[in-house]
């Protein structure tokens, strides 16, 4: 509803003129007339400067309205949730989204609201609320598989659709639960007739202010700079709750008065009412601070906000004015004291009958069972975006030194009503995808509920951290820090470190291919003594004791997280390098020590995440995000380095594929249908597992607080939960997964003998893909299995006695070692007649 920035006091005016014009012909003496005159001047000075106002707390609200109510205001928001065709999503979780996102069941919706939407067969219509205008209509249609067919703006083919920010909490220091926005026809009568009857009996009768509640405030409080309490209406406790910090001043209470008067000129009654019923604060249960009537439904009662009963209606009705004085929780016998208050007001405003009152005030106050993990939204990563703002803010007021606080008058011009106004800071949206930590919160559980079998007999109870960040911008998209946050807040994603194990040993390979050396050269795979510090001995042994005694790949020894070979590979590479290069990484520096090597130095899954994702990223660095920058490109940051190769990256890569195809991680092969994965796991005193697709990592941790031995390996701990929040995330947005890791160029793909290190042949009885840099790559085939040297397979040789010679057989020409070397380079070649002939170094050398 739009208004005339000059109609705002028009009803002051009108009448002023003609009681002027009345009394002035009246009046007789003088001094009367004159008396009159300064008293008229007063009220037309007052009645201007209220016009004034009026028109400068109008800009404040309207500002609010274009750019979007809902997530204008202060708080910590979830990153929008962008639909594209392929996602997996039914019409019914499309318009639960929606509902949490600020969008009504409606045809139509009024500014306040993100938009409306309505639902036909297979498909969903969102009408949003935008400025530009365009897409007007956006059609999200379904096939029979439960996922987006189609996306269509205004009839016109989209490739994305993002929705408004969801919210994550209203207050920072507080965490709140999942909740839907609420229209007002979803609100139950009975709740309506509650909420009015005991906070604002003349609700749909005034204009947002009530004019004896304010002079009955404003005596009350006379000559006290600090205001106490006053008679606001719903309205005014909206404004305060949405506009206003809470401290208690004459000027604050003017200015809500104001942007009171101001909103309800804009917005329905209706939609005032239920903006308020999603708003405002009933108390804590646990760790969750419940916003909102619908929240509070759930979180007391166990219900949907329909299925209230009288007494309960009025038991939330009653907990506004002071949610902890009446808390159901802390305080049953209060809160049923006012609950029989608020029945008592209902009879008053002829809502319900006496008898009906007297039958709902015998009834018990009865709570239902409450797990804060199905209301609690993300509590660790709200704190640890907390601690970031809280830091960003240091920074700049260290910076800002002697600046205007920007909060101060709203950035408006100091000659403004509205200067120095007490307005709440502005919103923070994060990076967070709900859905992922739907997820992982899900998968956490999952995992948990396996492990406890294991250890509650034991009386252990075993942590765990997870961390899912976008390899490209570096942006958390989801985030656990442990099993109960109303136990334990101790976030264990950042803060706790702990030793990786052998998810280190990629950056100990990686800075091997750094400095050059081929993930096809041979490591002895038994046991070794190494020595540093002159004298110092260092004797490591493999997970579980065993030694395959004899020469293995470069590449074997990472797939197969070999220990001897990885010092081995360390020590050749020279422990600083080693050192260096996981520090350019974003991981601790380790101390050059032979044992940093296997992963003793600590480090926190976040880092570990980050650390990994610069492999996916084609070997450069990344910074973790959790606030998200408007003006960040879709490549991610700038300002990333490249710290190694995109070759050596890539190779990196795929040894970590190999780790998954038949390593030590294989448990999880093919676990992520047409998708390429890359990963490693980690035994230390925990068990970790490390692992990405091109457009996804995910680090996961399993262990003790006290740092007690876990006694399983992270295959067996970490893994099965990376692989359940991995698929699940994959299945439902297909785009952060990947047929395949891009190949930069200097990097070949060959199939080699394993056994032989050359080109295999159709004869080899063993084969295996592998990337390597083109330089390094081997170029003879074979000669071991070579079919120009094996029998044929149907062929059967004659069983001879040692003294005979086959009547047709030469005696067979005897080489030195060095000739035979020569030999084994044998290889194909096409002549001047475009024939294929066998050629070696020995033919070479007699031509």
């Amino acid at each position: 509803m739009k208004i005339s920035e000059n109609s705002g006091f028009e009803f002051f005016f009108a009448p002023l003129r003609l009681c002027v014009r009345y009394i002035l012909a009246k009046a007789q003496s003088r001094k009367v007339r004159t008396a009159i005159a300064v008293l008229l001047l007063a009220l037309i000075s007052l009645g201007a400067f209220l016009t004034h106002s009026y028109r400068s707390y109008a800009k404040i609200v309207d500002e609010r309205l274009a750019r979007g109510y809902l997530t204008s205001r202060a708080g910590i928001y979830a990153a929008p949730h962008t639909l594209r065709s392929g996602q997996k999503l039914s019409p019914d979780g499309l318009a639960t989204a929606l509902r949490r996102a600020g969008y009504i069941e409606s045809e139509e919706a009024s500014e306040v609201w993100n938009g409306s939407f309505s639902m036909a067969d297979a498909a969903v219509e969102i009408r949003p609320n935008n400025t530009g205008g365009y897409p007007s209509v956006v059609r999200v249609a379904f096939d029979p598989t439960g996922r987006i067919a189609e996306l269509t703006g205004d009839e016109i083919s989209l490739d994305s659709f993002a929705l408004a920010p969801e919210s994550l909490t209203d207050d920072a220091a507080t965490k709140s639960g999942a909740r839907s926005q609420l229209a007002f026809q979803d609100i139950p009568p009975v709740l309506v007739e509650a909420i009015t009857s005991i906070e604002d009996r003349r609700f749909f009768d005034h204009h947002g202010l009530d004019v004896f509640g304010v002079a009955r405030a404003l005596l009350r409080n006379a000559g006290d700079e600090r205001m106490g309490q006053g008679g606001s209406t719903i309205t005014q406790q909206l404004i305060k709750n949405t506009y206003l910090t809470p401290e208690r001043t004459l000027r604050r209470k003017y200015a809500e008065a104001m942007l009171a008067f101001t909103l309800e000129r804009r917005l329905s009654k209706e939609d005032v009412f239920a903006l308020y019923c999603n708003e405002i604060y009933l108390g804590q249960r646990g760790v969750i601070a419940v916003r909102g009537v619908d929240q509070a439904a759930r979180v007391y009662f166990g219900k949907e906000l329909k299925d209230l009963s009288l007494p309960e209606a009025a038991t939330i009705a009653g907990m506004i004015q002071s949610p902890a004085r009446y808390s159901p929780v802390q305080h049953s016998d209060a809160t049923r004291s006012r609950r029989n208050t608020v029945l008592g007001t209902m009879v008053r405003e002829g809502s319900i009958s006496l008898n009906q009152a007297a039958v709902a005030a015998k009834e018990p106050l009865t709570l239902a069972n409450f797990d804060p993990a199905r209301e609690s939204v993300a509590p660790y990563f709200v704190d640890y975006v907390n601690r970031v703002s809280e830091a960003r803010a240091s920074a700049r007021a260290a910076s800002n030194i002697g600046s205007p606080d920007r909060n101060e008058g709203a950035g408006k011009d100091a000659g403004e009503p509205q200067a120095g106004m007490p307005v709440l800071p502005d919103p923070t949206v994060t990076t967070l995808d709900l859905d992922l930590q739907r997820m992982a919160d899900k998968a956490v559980q999952h995992q948990l509920a396996y492990l406890d079998k294991i250890y509650k007999p034991r009386e252990l109870t075993p942590q765990v951290a997870l961390v899912a960040l976008d390899p490209r911008t570096g942006n958390v998209l989801a985030m656990v820090g442990g099993r109960d946050y109303g136990e334990s807040q101790l976030n264990r994603a950042t803060d706790a470190q702990r030793q990786p194990g052998s998810v280190f040993k990629p950056f100990v390979y990686a800075a091997a291919l750094e400095s050059g050396m081929s993930p096809l050269r041979m490591f002895r795979d038994a046991p070794q003594e190494f020595t540093y510090d002159g004298k110092l001995k260092y004797r490591p042994a493999n997970y579980g004791g065993g030694f395959s005694m004899r020469d293995v790949t470069m590449r074997t020894g990472l797939i197969k997280s070999l220990n001897v070979v990885t010092l081995d590979v360390a020590v050749q590479t020279g422990l600083a390098k080693v050192a260096n290069t996981a520090q350019r990484f974003g991981l601790p520096r380790p101390k050059p020590y032979p044992a940093m090597a296997l992963g003793t130095t600590e480090a926190t899954p976040l880092q570990m995440a980050a650390a990994y994702a610069a492999f996916a990223n084609g070997g450069r660095n990344i910074q973790p995000k959790v606030i998200a920058d408007p003006d960040q490109a879709p490549q991610g940051d700038q300002t990333d380095q490249q710290i190694i190769q995109p070759a050596s990256a890539y190779v990196i890569t795929d040894m970590l594929e190999g780790v998954i195809d038949h390593g030590t991680a294989r448990a999880a092969r093919g676990a992520i249908k047409n998708t390429a994965v890359a990963g490693k796991t980690g035994t230390s005193r925990d068990g970790w597992f490390v692992g990405y697709t091109p457009n996804l990592v995910c680090a996961v941790w399993i262990g003790f607080d006290d740092n007690k031995q876990l006694g399983l390996t992270g295959a067996e701990a970490a893994l099965p939960l990376w692989t359940d929040f991995m698929k699940n995330a994959v299945e439902l947005r297909p785009e952060l997964g990947g047929k395949s890791f891009a190949r930069p160029d200097g990097v070949t793909i060959v199939e080699i003998d394993p056994e032989t290190k050359e080109l295999a042949t159709g004869k080899c009885p063993q084969r295996e893909l592998m990337a390597i840099a083109s330089a390094q790559a081997p170029k003879s085939e074979c000669f071991r299995h070579s079919i120009y040297f094996a029998l044929p397979d149907d062929q059967e040789v004659p069983a001879l006695s040692r003294s005979e010679t086959p009547p047709s057989t030469k005696p067979r020409q005897k080489y030195s070692s060095d000739e035979f070397a020569l030999l084994r380079d044998t290889r194909i070649e096409t002549d001047k007649q475009g024939r294929s002939v066998l050629v070696n170094e020995m033919k070479i050398g007699a031509r």
